[in-house]
């Protein structure tokens, strides 16, 4: 079974189109799943986060942390984890959490103030945007199927299964 978290949320990019506009919403009908010639400064730039500066830090910190752990959620996930605990993803946590699972600390700072962070922040942005459906976030898809009840996780994960139920599934 394939995981994937993509640290972006509720964010947006300023964009010129929507200069003077209410931002989130033209941000996502310019560069979201449905636009059909999307601007090209959908995914550069300026970034505004739901939560503020501290969230869009965290995501940052995050994409960079996944980058670090070749995007294995056995590793990257118990960062998040601890990073986000306290709901202050901020640099003292990043450090903290870094020293704990033993990430160096230099190279998820020079990710994060530097072109690849910049790069691996816009793809969690285009991932985010292509979501057909997305009403809410967190959300989770299964197969590429949006679950609109969380509490339904296992047995929509149970009845995608291909192969042999894992034990959890009987």
């Amino acid at each position: 079974m394939d995981f994937d978290f993509i640290p972006f949320g509720n964010a947006y990019y300023q964009i010129k189109e929507c200069e003077g506009r209410q931002g989130f919403e033209c941000w996502e009908k310019a560069c979201g799943y449905a636009a059909t010639s999307p601007p090209s400064d959908c995914f550069t730039g300026t970034i505004v986060c739901q939560h503020g500066d501290t969230e869009c830090f965290g995501n940052l910190a995050e994409v960079c942390v996944k980058n670090v752990t070749n995007n294995n959620p056995q590793k990257y996930m118990p960062f998040v984890y601890c990073f986000e605990a306290d709901g202050d993803a901020g640099k003292v946590m990043l450090a903290k959490c870094a020293g704990v699972f033993g990430f160096n600390l230099n190279t998820i700072n020079t990710c994060m103030t530097g072109p690849v962070g910049k790069h691996l922040i816009g793809v969690a942005g285009k991932q985010t945007a292509d979501v057909s459906g997305r009403n809410f976030v967190p959300y989770i898809a299964v197969n590429g199927k949006l679950l609109q009840n969380t509490n339904d996780l296992l047995k929509t994960v149970c009845d995608e299964w291909t192969g042999t139920k894992p034990p959890g599934c009987k």
